[in-house]
């Protein structure tokens, strides 16, 4: 008999979490290093592809793949101080997991509470952005921090068993075993994350041919996210290079007539924006001049104090101060603004336009009988409050949302129809 579906992680969950995620990496085709991500300073990110016939645990909640079967799992190792270090994670050596076979870049150790964050962000990211069934990131559908050594083991070596085609994936695996078994590794945090099948990192962009057109339309698309980030959660990604932005070249009805989607992944570096940057950001959109918003991302820092300006080749494409298509230092004139801007905002109402399009097909009163089909947008709270529980180690049912905000709809409930669905949009 088929379980009741429960909603958990942003979808549909026919078993418990840690059923699931076993279940889909014994039931999986592949498992492989997600390239372009691999160069971090701390984790491994992975994909995990079901095979063709086995029905998935997970059910998408995101706009055309809505209750579609998830086929594909990001899944994050990351290596974990143990208690007695934990506030000190800085003293590890760095990590050889990247050394020891595959001859890739050492890992810092993280300490707990930073991966915990992490996966908090990462949840009301995607809470505060799935109104509209367009979130900014993947759902995270499980989470947790292993801390007896064999049970770390028995789900890396289950993940290594089906890497099989990729020697790369297949050493980086076997050096997080060695890690685990010399305790170089204490504990090992585990995030996965659903994601529809097409989607991969923007890196690969540069290297497969894509068109140089493409290549910046999807950039545009990444940089618009990431505004989109900034307005409606205050935070900032921090981490905004090529691998952990992943494209869909072929996803259609995110933006009106032009293919493609992107998302973010990785918020290991994110963090709230100081209000006064914040607030010129939100006014420059306001004005329609993304390109001086955008060169205000160039200005942070991330949560380790490192300048985002001190690495232009990771992070510079953001603010147009690096064009990674020729690896080249880029320095905008004036006069070119404009023009970008004037691509920036189209390809936003392209964007805004598909959002009608579908508050049109969700909202249509010949869906009245299968609201649980097509649920009305934008999203109500009372829906999303039942989007995440705790993902760590069974944590409590998260708490509803502020019910200020609650408040503040039900006094404006007279608004038109426009007005109320174009809230916590992108201020055009």
């Amino acid at each position: 008999m088929i379980p009741k579906k429960m909603q958990k992680g942003g979808i549909l969950l026919k078993k418990s979490p840690e059923e699931a995620i076993n279940f889909f990496i014994d039931n999986s085709l592949e498992v492989r290093i997600l390239y372009g991500t691999e160069n971090s300073s701390s984790g491994v990110i992975f994909t995990c592809t079901l095979r063709d016939g086995i029905e998935s645990p997970y059910e998408m909640i995101r706009s055309n793949d809505f209750k579609s079967p998830v086929k594909e799992l990001i899944i994050k190792l990351v290596g974990i101080a143990s208690e007695v270090h934990n506030e000190a994670a800085d003293d590890y050596e760095p990590l050889k997991w990247g050394g020891i076979v595959s001859n890739l870049p050492e890992k810092k150790i993280e300490q707990e509470e930073a991966f915990i964050r992490e996966i908090n962000i990462q949840t009301d990211v995607f809470l505060k952005t799935i109104e509209y069934l367009d979130p900014l990131c993947p759902a995270p559908v499980y989470a947790s921090i292993k801390k007896v050594k064999a049970d770390a083991i028995a789900f890396v070596t289950k993940m290594r068993s089906k890497a099989t085609i990729s020697k790369t994936t297949t050493r980086i695996l076997d050096d997080v075993i060695t890690n685990l078994n010399s305790s170089q590794i204490p504990f090992l945090g585990i995030l996965g994350m659903e994601v529809a099948n097409g989607y991969d990192v923007l890196y690969e962009s540069y290297h497969n041919g894509t068109s140089q057109t493409n290549v910046r339309l999807y950039e545009n698309m990444a940089r618009l996210k990431n505004i989109e980030l900034a307005l409606k959660t205050g935070y900032s990604q921090n981490d905004f290079h090529s691998g952990n932005i992943l494209v869909n070249p072929t996803a259609p009805g995110y933006y009106k007539d032009i293919p493609g989607n992107v998302l973010l992944i990785d918020f290991g570096y994110a963090d709230k924006i100081p209000s006064e940057k914040l607030k010129q950001i939100k006014q420059y959109v306001v004005d329609n001049n993304y390109v001086r918003a955008l060169k205000i991302f160039g200005t942070f820092n991330r949560p380790d104090m490192v300048p985002l300006d001190a690495w232009p080749d990771f992070y510079g494409w953001m603010s147009y101060s690096y064009n990674n298509i020729t690896q080249t230092p880029l320095v905008l004139q004036d006069s070119q603004f404009p023009a970008i801007n004037t691509q920036l905002v189209e390809l936003n109402h392209a964007h805004d336009s598909a959002i009608d399009d579908r508050i049109a097909v969700f909202n249509s009163d010949s869906h009245r009988d299968e609201r649980g089909n097509y649920p009305l947008l934008p999203l109500s709270n009372a829906i999303k409050n039942n989007l995440f529980e705790g993902l760590i180690h069974g944590g409590k049912k998260k708490k509803k949302l502020k019910t200020k905000r609650n408040k503040k709809y039900s006094k404006n409930k007279n608004l038109t129809r426009r007005k109320r669905i174009r809230r916590n949009r992108i201020t055009r």
